[in-house]
């Protein structure tokens, strides 16, 4: 391995499986290549199932032509893009089990999507990182729908 131990791979590798984000390597072809810890616990699906089929057979009711749009741009602009959960509120259908959130069946995310240039330049492999925003996304629906209510109330209150 040139430039890098076996030590400081198995460490890099260690700290990947165990980030709080998914993580998802795929090939050109939509096929994954790397798939870490996270999307093992939040889909049942471990990474040696995972790898060499395509996403959209791991996960068929993904909204296909969209993400497909969103990785060739990333792939033809050659620079990272987001998608967060305003847009869509997950990409990944898994379950929400957060027991302050527990109101929402999904988990809410906001996606990375990182093209990965090889050694020529050329954009092989694309990243997408996943982040769990659940917290987040119920917390602002909870305050905008009680911003309304108090609204509705001043309203009424000025009649």
């Amino acid at each position: 391995m040139s430039g890098m131990d076996f030590k400081e791979f198995h460490w890099m590798v260690s700290m990947i499986n165990s980030i709080d984000a998914g993580l998802i390597v795929l090939n050109t072809d939509y096929v994954v290549e790397s798939w870490n810890g996270f999307m093992f616990h939040h889909s049942n699906i471990d990474a040696s199932d995972a790898k060499g089929k395509t996403i959209f057979e791991i996960f068929p009711n993904i909204d296909k032509p969209w993400l497909m749009r969103k990785i060739e741009a990333v792939k033809t602009i050659q620079n990272q893009s987001f998608i967060t959960w305003e847009q869509k509120p997950y990409i990944f259908p898994f379950k929400n089990y957060r027991p302050i959130t527990g109101t929402v069946e999904y988990m809410y995310q906001n996606v990375t999507i990182l093209p990965l240039a090889s050694l020529t330049g050329t954009i092989d492999q694309i990243c997408l990182i996943v982040y769990d925003v659940t917290d987040m996304a119920t917390n602002r629906q909870s305050l905008q729908k009680a911003n309304e209510k108090i609204k509705e109330l001043t309203k009424l209150a000025n009649l």
